[in-house]
């Protein structure tokens, strides 16, 4: 079940189609208090994916800067593996609110210490591809 909801996260994660970028509102609930943030960000039309404008070609050294990640250490079945993957990266996973016209929508992101910040399916889509044995 887990290696079907996988495959399916690496298929829908890296059908990369084209991502709107605007200024919004993000919605982040720390130790129980929820605070909103402008921000700028982007996101595709399904809005599966969340990344920052610098990552929004998975091209943002933070988050895409190894060619392996260990997979023994992520794919741990008791963890989400896209935020193991996070943290492998010394990024912060979050589950992070997004608002598109008068719409929320909620998904998990690992943020970096320079700011940019991109949906943990991206990096299980990138890390976890089946040509990286």
């Amino acid at each position: 079940m887990l290696n079907s909801l996988l495959t399916l996260a690496l298929t829908l994660s890296f059908a990369q189609t084209p991502l709107t970028c605007e200024k919004g509102l993000l919605r982040e609930t720390t130790d129980g208090k929820t605070t909103e943030i402008k921000a700028t960000y982007c996101y595709n039309e399904d809005k599966t994916i969340l990344t920052s404008t610098s990552c929004q070609k998975l091209d943002c050294k933070t988050a895409f800067k190894f060619k392996f990640i260990d997979k023994n250490k992520v794919l741990n079945t008791t963890s989400n593996p896209g935020f193991n993957i996070c943290r492998e990266l010394k990024g912060t996973p979050q589950i992070v609110e997004f608002k598109v016209g008068q719409d929320w929508h909620r998904l998990d992101r690992c943020t970096f210490k320079d700011g940019n910040f991109v949906s943990t399916s991206e990096l299980m889509g990138f890390y976890l591809k089946p040509e990286q044995n």
